[in-house]
């Protein structure tokens, strides 16, 4: 089933959480890793003593705010912390949940998601814990309802005003989208279990900034049932990552600075062969460098280019390198109105038959404005080409969406969306294209 956003998040369809062609080191050599990390970490601190920049919103942060304060949940104090408690019911219709080429199967699914987070109101520092769940009920199809889960904690130390330190911790349940290119394609969705670790700095000195982010994730896939009656094993797509990043930026003048960004990843299966004999562990770096931009409050973001590679452990698999791209802007053109364009080339994970990797290329644009301090519209359109190295798969996929949320009262919303999604494929039966609409209500304190 398509993801939808819920009231308090958007997601903007394919902005990216994974920097361009970076993955993860394997957890049995996590002691070594993480020693090298923490190593590197404190050489780094130790020729640069900076400080936070202005502003490090994410353009997720950006577009998920909410509306005026006026209409905001006041929330339940909690001690040191803030209570946000929230129910989401939605109903959506889908004319293709199977994402099929041919025979196409519609169905309207139910969902109902509650809720909690606590937000800290600490005079320095944060920390802010989150639980959610979700229930989805298929009307005809009811081998596809599925439970999802989300517990996480994020926080923030600030050692001075100019210099902090983050973490989030994560463990969630998801079930694979129907059209993941990676899809198994059993009788029911697979359930994937995610455990997330990532930590962060960000310091400046002068006219210098310096962030480095390290990230270990944990991925289980369960086996599921093909329309044979047949199991279809997923354990040889079980894996352990882990990741480096870090950039440096210099002022050049204000609003502009040189920026260099360089990751390194590993990706550890765990399985040595998977069910088609291939090993499927990798390595890789980036390297990236290009302009900042910081002005007041108009336009923040980066604009980089470089180069990416990943060596896999099978000699079968040619290494995938060349041109690397991310870039990111926020440009605010008035109060009501957010425009957030993004670029990107990276190398992705697929355990794609015969294919080492895929090499992704493309952009999105979200559009969002408040018509009015408790109406919300947003509009969402991206377009990727995904190439398959070592197959002919070759796919170009296109999605766009257009969302209302009406602020009742600060306690209750009601919204809607309608979106189109399409993938076109060398392979025939790669190719579908899906319609989603969906009508929500909410309640919050």
């Amino acid at each position: 089933m398509w993801e939808t956003a819920t009231a308090s998040e958007l997601k903007v369809v394919h902005m990216n959480n994974v920097l361009l062609g970076e993955g993860t080191m394997p957890l049995h050599r996590m002691r070594s890793s993480l020693g090298t990390l923490i190593l590197g970490c404190a050489l780094v601190f130790g020729i640069f003593s900076i400080a936070q920049a202005a502003d490090t919103r994410t353009s997720e942060e950006v577009v998920s705010e909410g509306p005026d304060e006026s209409y905001q949940a006041k929330g339940i104090e909690f001690g040191s912390f803030l209570m946000l408690p929230v129910l989401d019911v939605s109903q959506h219709y889908n004319d293709n949940i199977f994402a099929a080429a041919t025979d196409r199967r519609s169905d309207w699914i139910t969902r109902i998601a509650p809720e909690v987070k606590f937000r800290s109101r600490f005079t320095s520092h944060q920390l802010n814990l989150t639980a959610k769940a979700e229930q989805s009920f298929y009307r005809k199809y009811t081998s596809d309802d599925h439970f999802d889960f989300t517990l996480a904690a994020d926080g923030r130390y600030d050692i001075d005003r100019n210099w902090k330190l983050t973490g989030i911790l994560d463990a969630s349940q998801t079930h694979e989208d129907r059209g993941s290119p990676d899809d198994a394609g059993g009788k029911e969705q697979t359930r994937v279990r995610t455990g997330t670790a990532k930590f962060g700095t960000d310091k400046t000195s002068g006219r210098f900034n310096l962030k480095v982010d390290g990230m270990a994730v944990r991925r289980d896939y369960q086996d599921v049932e093909g329309a044979s009656g047949a199991i279809i094993n997923q354990d040889d797509r079980d894996r352990d990552e882990l990741r480096l990043t870090t950039q440096l930026s210099y002022e050049l003048f204000p609003g502009y600075s040189a920026v260099v960004e360089g990751g390194l990843n590993e990706r550890k299966y765990d399985d040595r062969l998977d069910d088609q004999g291939f090993n499927r562990s990798s390595h890789g770096s980036t390297l990236r460098a290009g302009i900042g931009v910081d002005i007041s409050e108009l336009v923040r973001g980066d604009f980089l280019i470089g180069y990416m590679n990943q060596n896999y452990k099978d000699t079968r698999f040619d290494t995938i390198d060349g041109f690397s791209m991310k870039a990111s802007f926020n440009w605010t053109p008035s109060r009501m109105t957010v425009v957030i364009p993004t670029l990107e080339r990276s190398i992705e994970e697929t355990t794609t038959v015969d294919a080492s990797g895929m090499v992704r290329t493309g952009g999105s644009l979200t559009v969002r404005h408040e018509l009015q301090r408790n109406i919300i519209l947003t509009a969402i359109g991206s377009a990727y080409n995904e190439k398959y190295r070592g197959t002919a798969r070759d796919n170009w996929s296109y999605d766009s969406r257009l969302r209302g949320q009406w602020y009742l009262s600060p306690n209750y919303y009601v919204g809607g969306e309608v979106g189109y999604r399409e993938r076109t494929s060398k392979v025939d039966s790669e190719a579908f294209h899906q319609t989603v609409l969906l009508f929500r209500v909410g309640a919050q304190l």
